[in-house]
């Protein structure tokens, strides 16, 4: 009945839904190539400071261990271990002072406990799903104007879905965040498993 009548309106109800598939299916795939992206960076980033961190842990032991040895030479093997404690003490006590001086200008709270209230969304703030909607051609069909209508209320949909998950991340305890990951995983795993 409904291709009968989209037949007589002029338009193939087929190729519109096929069209509406292809959209999603092209922001799907943008949306997982970006993460994925996003992905990639950051754990090049965070190998990159791991091992300058090694880096520097190995030249600092190079520099007490060359410490020692030009102190031994003139003065003894007690003296220079003596020397490389007193520099290893001097920089641990350095440390020390330093993160108590930080820590008492800036005292954190847990987030988990105590959640900041996230702000709330400006209008000028990108929405991720609306932008994505091309603008509706102006000899479009009576179909094209209800399936344009029907994508454009899903995106305003998916936004407000995406802002709240949004807040929700920035709100919620660590405990109910990690909860809903775990049965995400496992919703995941279980429709992977009967496909």
């Amino acid at each position: 009945m409904l291709r009968a009548l989209s037949r007589v309106l002029g338009v193939n109800l087929d190729r519109k839904l096929a069209q509406l598939h292809g959209r999603f299916d092209e922001l799907t795939t943008r949306a997982i190539a970006h993460a994925t992206e996003q992905v990639k960076e950051t754990g090049l980033t965070v190998g990159l400071l791991l091992i300058g961190a090694i880096a520097t842990l190995l030249t600092l032991i190079v520099v007490l261990a060359a410490l020692y040895l030009w102190v031994d030479t003139y003065h003894g093997p007690f003296v220079a271990l003596a020397v490389v404690g007193a520099v290893t003490a001097s920089l641990a006590a350095l440390m020390f002072v330093l993160a108590y001086r930080r820590a008492r200008r800036q005292p954190v709270a847990p987030l988990y406990l105590n959640p900041a209230a996230s702000p709330a969304p400006s209008a000028s703030s990108p929405v991720l799903v609306s932008a994505a909607l091309p603008p509706l051609p102006p000899n479009a069909s009576l179909f094209d104007h209800l399936t344009h209508r029907f994508s454009t209320r899903v995106a305003a949909a998916s936004d407000e879905a995406l802002d709240a998950a949004i807040h929700a991340m920035r709100t919620s305890s660590r405990p109910a965040l990690f909860g809903t990951l775990a049965a995400v995983a496992l919703v995941g795993v279980l429709i992977g498993r009967r496909r």
